[in-house]
């Protein structure tokens, strides 16, 4: 199964994906600058809170386009739906 979001949708994601990633980069230089651990686990809070919600949208796309175009083309719905679950069982 390919990616289902549109090529705006994906424009976003790719952005927030950038901003993420200079975060990372931040992170890195935080700790080679020896700097204040709290600022540091502050810094790494926020990176999984972004990326977390990239996964949110990722997840929102395949329920809206994936999935839904499945169900209605009765085309291996149960199987994408099962492999989500499995997915968000590993969450825990």
């Amino acid at each position: 199964m390919s990616f289902c979001c549109n090529e705006d949708e994906k424009k976003k994601l790719s952005q927030r994906l950038n901003r993420i990633e200079g975060q990372i980069r931040g992170i890195n230089k935080m700790i080679e600058e020896d700097r204040d651990c709290m600022e540091i686990l502050n810094q790494i809070l926020s990176s999984q809170s972004a990326l977390k919600g990239v996964w949110k949208e990722v997840v929102r796309g395949h329920l809206q386009n994936c999935i839904s175009e499945a169900l209605k083309t009765n085309k291996d719905s149960q199987t994408l739906i099962n492999e989500l679950v499995e997915h968000l069982d590993k969450m825990k």
